[in-house]
């Protein structure tokens, strides 16, 4: 191929067409709008009314997160002179084409969701907030407008109900303009702002209701779930991961080899595209830094972005009790991943490892500080062998809560078809489907991926019922399959087109072979086979057959146009 591309003037390379790194993913919903922030991200709006986000990678590109880019108003127009805030970036984009100044928030409305950086933004502007005609829009923008109170010039709550009585439920201000048109709708926004008055704080001597409890939202006041992952779909970010580990596998340098890729942005297995280098913590109970340090060398790290509390430097620390110096730890170093190996190390000593819901309360702290932090966590794990059984997720040590409340696991083995491998495996997922089983090898004490494994969870389960390993299990189903692929060939071959052909189960044995069921009962046998004969356009039926004037069991097949069975009339007893 070099010889005939030199020929030609040309590369190996420059016969290949790259794939963009911005190309879509295939069975995701297209995207139908792009809002663009002044901060360079993009705010992509799918068909299914779903959002994700995008940066710049500054080499022409996209990395499709928006982690560690500061906030920032959607802006439609200039921060000028009066702006209008809305809930979404269409409405701004609404606005604007009237020949308003507008923006809107990152996330929508809700609770929590205007942000300090928003009001720096607008500090010293007269501002209208559009109040959106629905419990949540009114909360947000009473909320918005508390924030912008002494920061803004002036600040206007814009209720649009005012002059337009018969708004629906979950009407907004491109509702209006809808319904009323551009002109009206110029005039009515003008009515809005001469008649409403300026915002003002509730009185401070206003009493205060009693607390009664804690009070829940209404689902329609949380957004959309955006959740994103460091390393699809293995990793969700902001929630915690379980990696179950079996003595020896090298569970430390698959921690090592994942870090490696995360602190240099090189693709981990079966994602497409090269990204950004980001932060990594370590937490270890059981390693130093001069071999955790060897191991990432060794497997390729930017040593620089990778921070270690080894073995000596974690002591003492834990997520109970210690809570506050831990999250205070993790939020130092605003890592993308952190690894905490192994995890009940730093349980803390008042947690019973073992007892139902002791362990919950725990780790909701842990998913809060990964959901704060916008960062992924790896809990490492023993292996529990005695709890081993139907489920492969019991493997993990401690309260089966631990493993609940997770949000994704894998297990690590040893790959019994090279020794030099090890596999891990995909046994829990919340956000996404499973990943493929991915298989790795230690080369000089670091890591190398090996591409993928035809082990699967159900393979584990499978192997823990049969109390065999897992390529025994694959194994037993290729030679499954090849004795049922024997069946359908025999029977195809011995049907007729035009009438039923009826044989007893000896006499079937006779002409293909003893073991043509495959050790198996007949019966069963022709059962697991009965969905792809139909398939290849032929009827089969268990049945009585007379051979010789003796009654015997055994089965009739046709070959047929359809595999409707009305097709074939079988006598009784025939």
């Amino acid at each position: 191929m070099e010889d005939i591309a030199g020929a030609l003037g040309l590369s190996v390379k420059d016969l290949f067409v790259d794939k963009p790194k911005d190309a879509p993913v295939k069975g995701r919903p297209p995207v139908v709008a792009t809002y663009t922030y002044p901060n360079g991200t993009q705010k992509l709006r799918r068909a299914d009314k779903s959002f994700s986000w995008r940066r710049p990678d500054g080499k022409g590109g996209w990395i499709y997160n928006r982690q560690g880019v500061p906030h920032s108003l959607h802006i439609a127009g200039e921060l000028s002179g009066a702006v209008f805030i809305c809930e979404g970036e269409k409405d701004a984009d609404n606005l604007h084409r009237l020949g308003y100044d507008a923006v809107s928030g990152e996330d929508g409305a809700g609770p929590g969701k205007w942000r300090q950086e928003y009001t720096e933004q607008l500090r010293g502007l007269p501002v209208c907030i559009f109040q959106d005609h629905d419990d949540v829009g009114r909360t947000y923008a009473q909320e918005t407008a508390a924030a912008l109170y002494g920061a803004a010039a002036s600040v206007q709550v814009l209720d649009i109900s005012t002059v337009w009585p018969e708004i629906p439920e979950h009407g907004d201000v491109s509702d209006l303009i809808a319904w009323a048109g551009v002109e009206k709708a110029v005039e009515m926004i003008a009515q809005l702002t001469t008649d409403t008055p300026q915002w003002a704080p509730p009185p401070a001597d206003r009493p205060e209701q009693p607390t009664k409890g804690r009070v829940a939202k209404a689902a329609s006041s949380f957004g959309e779930d955006n959740t994103c992952f460091l390393w699809y779909p293995y990793l969700p970010i902001g929630d915690y991961s379980v990696m179950m580990a079996d003595g020896g596998t090298g569970k430390t340098i698959l921690c090592c080899g994942i870090a490696a890729a995360v602190s240099t942005g090189k693709t981990l297995p079966g994602e497409e595209f090269d990204g950004e280098g980001k932060p990594v913590l370590i937490i270890s109970a059981e390693d130093s830094g001069e071999i955790l340090r060897k191991r990432l060398y060794r497997s390729g790290a930017d040593l620089d972005k990778v921070m270690i509390l080894d073995c000596s430097d974690s002591i003492g620390m834990n997520f109970s009790d210690a809570y506050d110096e831990f999250e205070a730890t993790v939020k130092t170093y605003a890592p993308a991943l952190v690894i905490i190996d192994p995890w009940h190390a730093f349980l803390g000593a008042g947690v019973d490892i073992n007892r139902v819901n002791a362990l919950r309360p725990v780790f909701q702290k842990l998913a809060h500080l990964a959901k704060n932090c916008q960062c992924a966590m790896i809990l490492v794990s023993h292996v529990n062998k005695r709890a081993q059984g139907e489920n492969a997720n019991n493997a993990a040590t401690g309260s089966s809560d631990f493993i609940n409340a997770s949000r994704s696991a894998f297990r690590v083995i040893f790959d019994d078809s090279d020794e030099d491998c090890r596999v891990m495996i995909h046994t829990k997922t919340n956000y996404a489907a499973y990943g493929k089983s991915v298989r790795y090898r230690i080369d000089d004490g670091g890591l190398v991926w090996d591409g993928f494994s035809d082990v699967t969870k159900q393979t584990l389960e499978a192997a823990a019922r049969r109390r065999s390993t897992p390529w025994e299990v694959i194994q037993g189903d290729k030679e499954h399959s090849a004795i049922n692929n024997a069946l359908v060939e025999a029977i195809e071959d011995s049907a007729n087109q035009f009438v039923p052909t009826r044989y007893s189960y000896e006499e079937f044995k006779g002409i293909y072979g003893e073991l043509i069921f495959g050790g198996s009962q007949p019966k069963k046998a022709l059962d697991a086979v009965k969905d792809r004969l139909a398939d290849d356009g032929y009827y089969l039926k268990v049945c009585k057959v007379k051979k010789e004037g003796q009654s015997c069991n055994g089965f009739m097949i046709q070959r047929i146009d359809s595999t409707e069975a009305e097709q074939v009339a079988i006598p009784d007893g025939g």
